[in-house]
């Protein structure tokens, strides 16, 4: 990413979190936001290249432990989206 893309997106979220202030009981942490539209892109990337590898390192980055029902849920729709059994 670039450094003026950069800069646009820390103002997008310092303005975001602006915009809440009254609506919220708690702020908007913008790094949280971050790191959230991160993984989100990541697991998408893994899905899209069927990489199991790269899932299920998602999965523990969103503190997703193995053997989980949510754990369970998430290989299932990875392994059906990718056209794995």
């Amino acid at each position: 990413m670039k450094e003026d893309e950069l800069d646009n997106e820390r103002i997008w979220e310092v303005m975001e979190e602006e915009k809440s202030r009254g609506k919220r009981r708690r702020p908007i942490d913008p790094e949280e936001r971050r790191k959230r539209r991160q993984l989100e892109n990541d697991a998408l990337k893994a899905i899209r290249f069927r990489d199991e590898r790269a899932f299920a390192e998602m999965l523990r980055k969103a503190g997703i432990q193995d053997g989980s029902p949510e754990y369970v849920r998430a290989w299932k729709v990875f392994r059906s989206g990718g056209g794995q059994s």
